[in-house]
């Protein structure tokens, strides 16, 4: 799992640390709880929806007081009276045929705990990532930082031996001022990356929940990647979360419309009573009843005004609109796919780049430093080389978090993150 390579980096580099940050992210992040809820709920939903073929019994009962008036045609005047019924029954109802309407339902209701499950587990691969994208932007801009600062203060030496030399008549007014351009513009980047560190260390903690660690790394960068294009389109059809969750969606809404349809058609079911009564009317004297039956009962809604066919039309439109995201997520996969395993490949390359950027920048500098020495290079020439080696630098620290931000992407493209 790639999970245990960034456990192994975290280790290794950040002991102190009571608590991982990837633990700590899988248990407290609220997205993350969130999707687990709604996924809880879409399994009680299920249990519901199941529940409508499964026998149902209730309990009925009543008391009270009821005052009538008796009139008998024939007979003159009327009869007055206050009695006291008291009745209770037990019913058992069992669905014998609903037309479609709950196996509708329990069909729907799988459909959308399937989709709430891929919908939870889409999530926990974004927060992850972003995770991922969080730490390495935090590494990133903290090596910045002090590369920045190292900067600055290599300007402010090279500033100070510029009026140190310009006293003694040894440097132009010229030199003087590119060494004070210079530090003015090492200044300027250093708070800039200040200010940088200071956005990712917001977003490290809104995601983590936490301070990040100041012996924090860059995570290990993901192994069994997709070798070609071809293979990493395929696994990200057949594995990524999002595209099951829009599928599991499209399903649930054809279930819908059987469940619409079946709501306008016969319903057949069984009926078992038993009932007792007490203070009953039986003509002109009071009693006792029990009552034990069982029913075969039906019903057809004829006429509603049109909302039941309204409700199927709106579910065929839904369940169009359903296959229709399916259609919409497939493309944004395919393209993001393409497009992660690019950034992978060109990462790779730039990174390669950088390296040897950085290699070239620093032979360059104690090369140009030395020639100075003898008088070959000029005051202008020693502090590009100092800014080009800084700018080499800042560039290596981008490039290797963009490799790694790109392979995890990709592995999230393809559902293995």
């Amino acid at each position: 799992m790639l999970e245990l390579a960034y456990l192994l980096v975290l280790g290794s580099s950040a002991s102190a640390e009571t608590i991982d940050p990837l633990e700590a992210l899988a248990t407290s992040n609220p997205e993350i709880a969130a999707a687990e809820a709604e996924r809880d709920a879409a399994q009680a939903d299920l249990r519901a929806a199941r529940g409508a073929l499964l026998p149902q019994i209730r309990i009925e009962g009543q008391s009270g007081t009821l005052e009538e008036t008796l009139r008998i045609d024939g007979i003159p005047g009327e009869f007055s009276g206050t009695r006291n019924p008291n009745s209770a029954a037990a019913v058992l109802e069992q669905a014998l045929f609903t037309s479609g309407r709950v196996s509708g339902a329990i069909g729907g209701a799988a459909a959308l705990r399937n989709a709430a499950e891929a919908n939870a587990e889409a999530t926990r691969q974004d927060i992850f990532l972003a995770g991922i994208i969080s730490t390495a932007n935090l590494v990133r801009d903290r090596e910045i930082l002090i590369v920045r600062e190292r900067n600055e203060t290599l300007a402010q030496e090279r500033l100070a031996e510029s009026r140190s030399r310009r006293e003694l008549g040894l440097a132009t007014i010229t030199d003087l001022k590119q060494a004070e351009a210079r530090a003015a513009l090492a200044e300027a980047e250093r708070v800039a990356a200040a200010g940088a560190l200071a956005r990712s260390e917001a977003a490290y903690q809104r995601v983590f929940g936490q301070q990040a660690s100041a012996a924090l790394a860059l995570p290990v960068a993901p192994e069994n990647q997709p070798a070609s294009l071809e293979e990493a389109i395929a696994l990200a059809l057949r594995d990524n979360p999002d595209l099951a969750t829009a599928e599991e969606r499209a399903d649930a809404a054809r279930y819908a419309i059987r469940e619409a349809r079946g709501a306008r058609l016969p319903q057949i079911g069984l009926e078992a009573r038993a009932a007792y009564a007490d203070g009953e009317r039986f003509g002109e004297a009071l009693g006792e009843a029990e009552q034990y039956g069982v029913f075969l009962t039906g019903r057809m809604a004829l006429w509603n005004g049109g909302s039941t066919d309204a409700q199927t039309r709106a579910a065929k439109a839904r369940s169009s609109a359903a296959r229709n995201r399916v259609l919409a997520t497939d493309r944004i996969i395919r393209e993001q796919t393409i497009s992660a395993f690019s950034d992978t490949l060109s990462s790779a390359s730039v990174l390669s780049a950088r390296m040897a950027q950085v290699t070239a920048a620093r032979e360059a500098r104690k090369g140009v430093t030395e020639e100075f020495k003898v008088g070959q290079r000029t005051r202008l020439d020693i502090l590009d080389a100092d800014l080009e080696l800084a700018n080499a630098e800042v560039a290596r620290i981008s490039a290797e978090r963009d490799l790694i931000v790109a392979r995890y992407s990709l592995s999230r493209r393809i559902g293995a993150l």
